[in-house]
Parts: structure tokens; sequence; C-alpha cells
């Protein structure tokens, strides 16, 4: 009886022996391979409409790694919206330009023998890119590290008038003598409002012409053509994002009140931007 329990408690520790060597090699066997990345935190972007963002990683292999790595773009994401992936390029020692992560592309080809290899990524946000942290992950086909990328795209409004200065002369409404400009606006800002307003208009000698007088329209507006006045903020423009471009010709036109002294009166016209 005792040399049967003897038998059997051989055979039960030979198989947890068997058992463990089996999960050693398949532990073995999943290991990644032996490429270090510099800088470990990975990439961190900040890039702005109409400017280009790049930066660089270094790829360190070891001795034993002497087959080729490829890398792509596996996630790219904002406010939890897929991202395309083919705007994060890479350039490295193997490729003459920059090319989309979209699709793997060569880092590694296995005879660097331990020499690090450089590799320079670009990111070009346009103007329809929103404003916010985009987050991502590069992936290698072998079983190296992944590498996290953000991106942080900042929000940019521009706006400028063409004259950016002018004089507007005093009329009446019945026939106004009108001042065109034109507004150059881009922003990358899903939606955005355009207000205007305007100060008092003030002579050397103290004398005035108050902001009620002064009005504004939209050149050629079907929808609504009416003088609108600019003691307050006024509403003009609404829109989405756009690259800066000519978002319309304004009308300005000052009603004239026969009590006022001639001369030039100074003042500014104010734009005001809402994003959302």
């Amino acid at each position: 009886m005792v040399k049967a329990m003897k038998r059997k408690l051989k055979r039960m520790t030979s198989n947890i022996q068997n058992f463990l060597f089996i999960a050693l090699v398949t532990f073995s066997a999943q290991a990644l391979s032996d490429v270090i990345i510099y800088p470990t935190t990975g990439l961190n972007l900040s890039a702005t409409p109409g400017f280009s963002s790049d930066s660089s990683l270094i790829f360190k292999p070891s001795a034993d790694q002497t087959s080729a790595v490829q890398y792509r773009l596996t996630t790219f994401r904002v406010n939890d919206r897929d991202v395309d992936k083919s705007k994060f390029k890479i350039k490295t020692l193997y490729s003459s330009e920059f090319k989309p992560l979209d699709r793997y592309q060569l880092v590694l080809s296995g005879k660097e023998n331990e020499n690090p290899v450089n590799a320079n990524f670009k990111f070009e946000p346009t103007w329809f890119d929103i404003p916010g942290v985009y987050s991502g992950i590069i992936s290698s086909d072998t079983n190296t590290s992944d590498i996290p990328i953000k991106i942080t795209v900042n929000p940019i409004t521009t706006l400028s008038i063409d004259p950016d200065n002018f004089k507007i002369t005093t009329s009446t409404t019945n026939i106004p003598k009108i001042r065109e400009i034109d507004v150059i606006f881009g922003s990358n800002s899903p939606r955005w409002d355009l207000y205007v307003s305007a100060e008092n208009l003030i002579k050397n000698t103290g004398d005035r012409i108050n902001k009620d007088r002064i009005f504004v329209r939209i050149k050629n507006d079907s929808i609504s053509g009416s003088w609108l006045a600019l003691n307050q903020p006024t509403k003009l423009i609404s829109g989405y994002a756009t690259p800066p471009t000519k978002i319309a010709t304004l009308e300005f036109f000052v009603n004239a009140n026969k009590l006022e002294k001639t001369g030039d009166y100074l003042g500014k016209i104010k734009f005001l931007v809402k994003n959302y």
C-alpha cells in the first residue's frame, strides 16, 4: 500500500514538472523582442494649423534583433472619434520622404548590429482638425513594445480686414455714403460667431459722435440687408471651421447730425469672435 502511494506521488510530481516546463516555454515564446525606444514615454507633440509639427524617436536594437521590424499607427482618436491615420507620417533611414503611418513602414532592417536608428515623425494639422488631444498607439509587426503618442492641436482664430484703416464720411439714411471693407477670417473651431461693435468717435476738441449712430450691414445679404447699430456687440456671421478666406464684405455708414462740427473724428471698430 505504501509503495503504491509513493509511485502515485512520483507520477503527480512528474506531471507538475511537465506542466511547469510547458508554461515556461510558452512564456519565453511570447517575450518581447529586444528593441529599446527612446524616449521611453513615446511621442508628445503640439500642433497648430498652418504649421508642421515634428519629433523623433531612437530605436536601439539588441544584437539578437536580426529580423526586419515595421511600424504603423493602429489607433488614432480625438473626442472618441477616429482620425485619419495617414495624417501622421514617418521618415526613417530606409525612406527618402515622409510616409503615412496608416500602413506598415520599415524602421529596422535587422542588420543594424546594435546601432541605433533615428526615426522622424510629422503631423500637419489642417484648419478642419478640431482643437483637442489626439491620442494613438504605434505598433510593430513583431513583439516589440507599443509606442504611445499624444498630439495637442491648439485652437487658432485669425481675422484681418482690408483696408485695416479707413475713413467714413457722415451722411444721411436717404443717401448714405458707404465705406466697404473685406473681412478675412479663419478658425479651426467646430463653430464660431463673429460680432462687431464700435466706440464713440471723438474729435481732438472733445466733440464726439455717439456709437449708436454708426451702422453696419453685410453687402448683398439677401436675408437681412437692414442697417444694424453698433452701440453694442452685434452678431453678423456664424460659421464652421474654415481656413483663412474672405467671408464677407461689410458696409459701414455714419448717420449725420446737422449740429455736429466738421472735422476728423477718431474711434475703433471692434471684432469679437465666440468659439464653440
